[in-house]
């Protein structure tokens, strides 16, 4: 048998919630029968109901383990080779990790294209390109309303 990993409290609230489910689930169903929300909602309160009679979630379980075997990774690569990124060459599987450059770069794409900023000299191109374009649109419409057609 497995052993638990939820508590007294959390495992009634899982068996409650997964009950009120069930029971929002059957009366979808019950107005309609074709309706696909309440068939998942059955399904997933049954789920719950079943995580708090047994007080184990599978979910929980397999994140702790993958934490705790980050963890001891971390450790055994600490004491060893002291780098930093140890934690997440485990959670990677032993694939070849980037080196800080690497990481800081593509750090600084990233922040530059959420702020609307682009790198080098593109920008100023683009942004004389554009004042140019919108000087000349300006002045069109300037002599346009001076001349009516």
């Amino acid at each position: 048998m497995q052993e638990t990993n939820l508590s007294e409290k959390n495992s009634f609230c899982r068996f409650a919630m997964g009950a009120s489910l069930t029971a929002f689930g059957i009366a979808k169903i019950s107005r309609n029968p074709e309706c696909t929300k309440g068939r998942l909602m059955i399904a997933f309160g049954a789920m719950k109901m079943a995580e708090g009679i047994f007080k184990y979630c599978p979910t929980k379980a397999l994140l702790s383990s993958y934490m705790q075997n980050g963890m001891n990774n971390s450790n055994n690569h600490s004491n060893s080779s002291g780098s930093g990124n140890s934690v997440m060459e485990s959670m990677l599987g032993g694939q070849n990790s980037m080196s800080s450059e690497q990481i800081e770069k593509l750090m600084k794409d990233f922040s530059s294209a959420i702020s609307g900023t682009t790198s080098g000299s593109n920008a100023t191109t683009s942004k004389q390109s554009d004042a140019s374009t919108s000087n000349q649109n300006s002045s069109e419409s300037k002599s346009s309303a001076q001349n009516p057609s």
